[in-house]
Parts: C-alpha cells; sequence; structure tokens
C-alpha cells in the first residue's frame, strides 16, 4: 500500500526530495485528544492485521505442498477463470463460517484489480504471493 510495487517508480520515490519543513504547529493538533487516539488506533489494527496477512502469505510460500493454481481453482465452481462472491460464500460456509454480502463484496473488491466484480487467477495469485522479504 505504502511501497512502490515495481522498480521504475521505486526509484522515483528514491530519488524524490523531502517535503519536510518545520513547523510551528503540529500536525496532529488540529485533533481533539480522543480523535487523535482512534486515528493512532485505526493505523496500530490497519499495520497489525498487514503484518498477519503477510505472515500468513509467507507460510503459505515456504510450505511445499501448496499450489496457488490449485487453490484458485478449488474456488473457481464453474471452471469460468474466475471466483464470485458467490463461490466465495460457498467455500467460506462449507469451513463453518456466516459472512455476510458486504463482506464478500469488500474481499472481492481488495482483490479485484481490474473492478469488473470478480477475481481471476492473476489477481488471486498477486494476493496469495508474499509482498515482502521473507523474515527469518
Amino acid at each position: 500500500m505504502f511501497l512502490a510495487h515495481d522498480a521504475f517508480h521505486g526509484t522515483m520515490v528514491a530519488r524524490r526530495h523531502s517535503n519536510f519543513a518545520p513547523r510551528v504547529i503540529r500536525r496532529d493538533d488540529v485533533f481533539v485528544p480522543s480523535t487523535a487516539a482512534e486515528f493512532q488506533h485505526m493505523w496500530r489494527t490497519h499495520i497489525r492485521c498487514e503484518n498477519a496477512a503477510e505472515s500468513l502469505r509467507q507460510r503459505l510460500g515456504s510450505n511445499p505442498g501448496f499450489n496457488a493454481f490449485e487453490a484458485f481453482n478449488s474456488l473457481d465452481l464453474n471452471c469460468d477463470g474466475t471466483i464470485s462472491t458467490h463461490e466465495l460464500r460457498r467455500m467460506i460456509e462449507s469451513r463453518g463460517y456466516f459472512v455476510g454480502q458486504k463482506e464478500l463484496e469488500q474481499v472481492v473488491d481488495k482483490m479485484d484489480r481490474n473492478k469488473n466484480g470478480r477475481v481471476d487467477f492473476g489477481e488471486f495469485a498477486e494476493e496469495v504471493r508474499t509482498k515482502s522479504p521473507v523474515r527469518r
């Protein structure tokens, strides 16, 4: 979310000069204390969730029995090359969990890069592939 995914944009970010200029008023002084605390809590929660997701991706990547193509095919029930919210719901509910339509749409929207409402294999593989170097 915060880093460039390709080398070209990565070098652009690395060459960019800082826009930082000391301010007389602290930037977070615009929030009342309770709002500032909630804002910090939101970012901590977001970072904690992203760290947990990346940890899962790294464990999947190091598991010799995991194959992204087979995982995708197990979700693609009608074999049309995409995963819909209906197919995702069937997989989740078959494991004993209930999920609402809004949550399903949010999961599909997170993975759906071309915004067609369905997840193809490329989008799925990008989501399960590790995004940072493996920590030891």
